[in-house]
């Protein structure tokens, strides 16, 4: 098992955030826009100059392993573009482990959901018109944000008025942790840190508990084990060789997605055969044409 090994977490993201992100120059936004209590429960929320009200939205989630990582982080830099294209870029942090838990963290994105929905004439944007992104660890949240939205068991309070989720990006994104090792295996390429023998993975500390004792209830964390045929459209993009989280989670969730919805169109698939994880590429400009390509299908 070594999805987000612990030596790994806090570099993670050293290559994506060689990429340029000039949030300074954004005059039209809020900081720190608070959806609870503590500190890492909030937004910052990027609006474009001279376009009317309200805005399409994209809800981004920051990687690191669950642990690490901020709403700050350079990794929003491909998103950001969304502001010049007309987009509200929203970036939320959530509380992180060993603090919490899952589904603590997939409860503060449902907050953060909740606080912009209520908000969206403060803050000009069309809750009705929202996609959720992320990256890595980041991405596993939307999925599941995404996938279980209006189920009960995974809101904190499924009765409240939130945003409607229109689509998904993922950008090497965990989606079925049982498999991992296999997938791996299946690859014959290196991986990044093993987690060593006996140890939990970063995902299992975020979990509770070791994948392999309790098989059953990885399912509520696995976003391949919560697709049904209302999900909404997915764009999925990986590295073949991506040492972190093998490029499998993400062909294996959308022929998933394929399959339940009946849709091939559900699920659009990229994989790069030269992106490793969280690599700088995907702050290129193809890249994030791609992107924005599949967001304005579904949000304009």
């Amino acid at each position: 098992m070594n999805i987000f090994p612990k030596e790994k977490i806090n570099k993670m993201f050293a290559r994506v955030d060689e990429a340029e992100m000039n949030a300074a120059g954004i005059a039209n936004k809020h900081l720190n826009v608070r959806y609870g209590a503590e500190s890492r429960q909030a937004m910052d929320i990027y609006l474009p100059d001279g376009a009317p009200a309200p805005y399409p939205t994209v809800v981004f989630l920051h990687g690191g392993g669950w642990a690490a990582g901020s709403r700050a982080d350079k990794q929003l830099a491909p998103f950001l573009h969304g502001v010049e294209r007309g987009y509200a870029v929203v970036s939320v942090g959530y509380r992180l482990t060993p603090k919490v838990r899952y589904p603590e963290n997939l409860f503060d994105v449902r907050r953060a959901l909740r606080h912009l929905a209520a908000n969206a004439e403060t803050y000009g944007v069309d809750s009705s018109r929202v996609a959720i992104a992320g990256a890595s660890a980041g991405a596993h949240l939307a999925l599941m944000a995404a996938f279980t939205a209006g189920v009960p068991a995974f809101d904190d309070e499924p009765a409240a008025q939130t945003c409607t989720l229109r689509a998904v990006v993922d950008q090497f994104g965990p989606t079925d942790f049982l498999a991992s090792d296999a997938q791996f295996a299946e690859s014959d390429y290196p991986r990044d840190a093993p987690t060593p023998q006996g140890e939990l993975s970063g995902a299992e500390r975020m979990f509770g508990a070791s994948f392999e004792a309790s098989p059953n209830l990885v399912r509520f964390l696995n976003p391949i084990d919560n697709v049904h045929p209302r999900v909404p459209p997915v764009l999925l993009l990986h590295g073949r060789f991506d040492p972190v989280v093998p490029y499998q989670q993400s062909t294996a969730l959308a022929e998933r997605i394929r399959a339940v919805t009946g849709d091939a169109s559900r699920a659009e698939l990229e994989i790069s055969p030269t992106f490793l994880h969280a690599d700088p590429g995907y702050a290129e400009p193809q890249s994030v044409a791609r992107i924005f390509a599949f967001l304005d299908k579904h949000l304009k």
